[in-house]
């Protein structure tokens, strides 16, 4: 895809465009020039990826990967377990840890010992952008934990760091051998954000009935502990739940596509996640724009639209008739001040708070632990990704979130280009989850959630078979005497 032979009319369009936006927006709102603007840009970027994804340069397609680890299939069905239980966050049945916690962790132990036993090695294929970051990350924040206020708290979050990207990805890298495993992993993933919705759903009819949930001004949290947390769970599975129901390879995936899809849509909207909705969105016209729509997706949409209006009458943490009216008292300065909205106004005074320190202090953070963050900011947090980390660990933590964020998008770019035409559609729908996650995270105070980083996983884990299945082609092509193929992962 290029722009030659059209690139003057081109030009002349968006110039043509750009002139009309800019006398529309002379004359509207700031929260439309904003949406215009967040609009234009998008679409731009929309274009870039689809061009830049189209260039296909697919791993010559073979059977199926054998599973050479066959006697790890019981550590296996644990992993799926925990992956089913991701979103079942009021439920921490020792030590303030969830039952996905305890799952992945039995998971690993089991691994473990299986290694141990049978004296197999594996692969450290974890990409080393990613890598590079977690140390990063990690030097930056045990750096700032002397500063902290409580520096146990501090390095303890740079352990939990540690465990839910390096020891996490690779436990996946070993147990999911072949693309039916991650289709598997992935279909429990979405299964816990369609539970948790249903929970929401409940929640809506009968009320208060969730021990660790909350009902409040018409929003409900499913069975996660918080309105934001069931938006952002829903949000990244969102499309694929729908890749499953439009693309699935089996008729059973594409039931439970629907009926996942159907529920996430719905604790979407009940949890009013103004943050959600918006990211959402923004995955799935960056899917759509990867995949093009054809009509089971159209219809699919529909079905989404349909339920979303029959529930929209819920929506809204001020009981709002709909989610534009959400945006509009998230925006309010009058909401702001009642203490019943305006939550852009408040984040954007955490913003300038975290930043006044920064500027004073740019190379050292003032530690990850509560109590730090709480004697400098009061009890308002950063809501926001990229500045959390340079708030707690650092330069050093701020340059490590950004090798991970663009290794993970890199990665799973890599894995869509080089994906055979079956496996495309499943590997496009899971990095458009890891940009709606990489979105939502810019407006909540989180950074290592399994929700929003188990999409990233996955692609990792796709990439590592894609290496290995690259490696046999290799040995095979040196056995016969064939040129080699080209590493194009």
């Amino acid at each position: 895809m290029t722009l030659r032979g059209t690139n003057a009319t081109t030009l002349f369009v968006i110039v043509l465009l750009a002139g009309a936006v800019g006398l529309m927006l002379g004359q509207a709102s700031w929260q439309i020039g904003v949406f215009a603007i967040v609009l234009g840009f998008g679409s731009l970027a929309f274009m870039g990826a689809r061009a830049y994804l189209a260039t296909e340069m697919p791993i010559e397609s073979v059977t199926e990967t054998v599973d050479h680890g066959a006697h790890l299939r019981y550590a296996r069905y644990v992993f799926y377990v925990g992956a089913a239980s991701i979103g079942v966050l009021t439920y921490r049945p020792a030590f303030s840890f969830s039952a996905s916690d305890w799952f992945f962790f039995l998971a690993f132990g089991l691994t473990g010992l299986v290694l141990l036993t049978y004296g197999t090695e594996r692969d450290y294929l974890i990409p080393s952008s990613i890598t590079v970051g977690v140390a990063l990350f990690a030097a930056g924040g045990v750096i700032s934990s002397f500063h902290a206020l409580a520096p146990l708290q501090s390095v303890s979050i740079v352990l939990r760091l540690l465990y839910l990207t390096i020891i996490w990805f690779w436990l996946a890298t070993v147990l999911l051998q072949t693309r039916q495993h991650v289709e598997h992993a992935a279909l429990a993933w979405i299964a816990s954000a369609a539970l948790s919705s249903a929970g929401a759903i409940v929640q809506f009819v009968h009320g208060d009935v969730i021990a660790g949930g909350t009902v409040a001004f018409g929003r409900m949290t499913g069975f996660t502990e918080h309105f934001n947390v069931l938006g952002g769970l829903a949000a990244t599975s969102m499309v694929p739940a729908l890749m499953f129901s439009v693309d699935g390879s089996k008729r059973s995936y594409r039931i439970v596509g629907t009926v996942c899809t159907a529920l996430i849509a719905a604790g979407l909207l009940l949890s009013g996640s103004v943050g959600g909705m918006l990211a959402a969105t923004i995955g799935l016209l960056f899917w759509l724009a990867i995949r093009g729509i054809t009509a089971r997706t159209l219809v699919s949409l529909v079905a989404v639209v349909v339920t979303g209006l029959v529930l929209m009458s819920a929506t809204g943490s001020t009981n709002s008739p709909d989610p534009l009216q959400r945006i509009r008292r998230v925006t309010s300065v009058q909401e702001q001040q009642t203490g019943r909205g305006g939550t852009v106004f408040t984040r954007v005074d955490g913003y300038q708070a975290a930043w006044d320190h920064i500027t004073r202090n740019p190379l050292i953070g003032v530690g990850l632990d509560d109590a730090s963050s709480v004697e400098i900011l009061g009890p308002e947090l950063v809501h926001n990704m990229i500045i959390i980390p340079w708030f707690g660990a650092g330069i050093l933590g701020l340059l490590g979130i950004l090798f991970i964020i663009g290794g993970a998008l890199v990665t799973g770019a890599d894995v869509v280009r080089s994906a055979s035409r079956e496996l495309r559609p499943f590997a496009s729908a899971l990095l458009a989850a890891v940009v709606t996650f990489v979105v939502f995270a810019m407006g909540e105070p989180i950074l290592f959630v399994r929700y929003g980083w188990f999409p990233a996983m996955l692609l990792i884990t796709l990439r590592a078979q894609q290496r290995r299945q690259l490696g046999d082609q290799r040995a095979t092509a040196l056995v016969r005497g064939s040129p080699l193929p080209s590493p194009s992962v």
